[in-house]
């Protein structure tokens, strides 16, 4: 699962790797791509609602998907409130038939003024597990998404978190699709290799994966690491 425009870049470099990993069904392209399913991204619940309301909506949109982070983009009632708006988030989309897949940020603890920030001595991720928004998540989406792309270079770690968020989710849903994000946003140094150890680190664990790709300079990674998922799965 990724946007168009991560596609794009990839296409323009390997046009069978792209086709290879995206251009089928089991793919989510968010803004679609040839042969993939289409998907649309929200930062906000209510701007969803606003959008079905008012039928903004193109009917090609297969797949929704509510991205709440600690960011402009998302209200600040959402942040303070994450679990109630993918609730609301999750009810809606269900209504209109979408396949909904909810990817919160961890940073959504560390709002000013959350409810669910950190104790004392505490990480952001064990506060994130403590929230309950991976379990209100997984009760109203089709898939989850654990934004572990932080933890990216380290194996361990990033299969720790993910792991956690996986046992989370199908403890309230055994269906519940896991997805885990990898990234080459420049804060996080990605490297080939890099990537590759982390989506090895949780084969066993996530149904796939949403590749955030930050920067077009960095599409030769990659698109290297797509790659190599492919000789190493086939």
């Amino acid at each position: 699962m990724t946007v168009s425009g991560t596609i794009r870049a990839i296409d323009e470099i390997d046009s069978d790797v792209a086709r290879r990993i995206f251009g089928t069904s089991a793919a989510v392209a968010l803004g679609g791509w040839p042969g993939a399913t289409t998907g649309r991204a929200w930062a906000s619940s209510a701007g969803f609602a606003e959008d079905v309301a008012t039928g903004a909506i193109a009917d090609d949109v297969r797949v929704v998907m509510y991205d709440p982070e600690h960011w402009d983009a998302t209200p600040t009632e959402e942040r303070l409130h994450p679990r109630r708006s993918i609730e609301a988030f999750c009810t809606l989309a269900r209504t209109r038939g979408y396949t909904v897949v909810v990817t919160p940020h961890p940073n959504l603890v560390s709002v000013p003024g959350s409810a669910h920030a950190p104790r004392s001595g505490e990480t952001r991720e064990s506060a994130y597990l403590r929230s309950g928004i991976v379990e209100i998540s997984a009760a109203g989406a089709d898939a989850i998404e654990t934004q572990a792309q932080t933890l990216q270079a380290d194996p361990a770690a990033y299969r720790a978190f993910v792991g956690e968020t996986a046992r989370l989710a199908r403890d309230i849903d055994p269906d519940v699709q896991v997805l885990s994000g990898l990234s080459t946003h420049p804060g996080y140094p990605a490297t080939e290799q890099m990537l590759l150890d982390a989506w090895t680190s949780v084969r066993d664990v996530v149904d796939g994966h949403y590749l955030s790709l930050a920067r077009l300079r960095l599409a030769e990674v990659a698109t290297s690491f797509l790659a190599a998922t492919l000789r190493t799965a086939g």
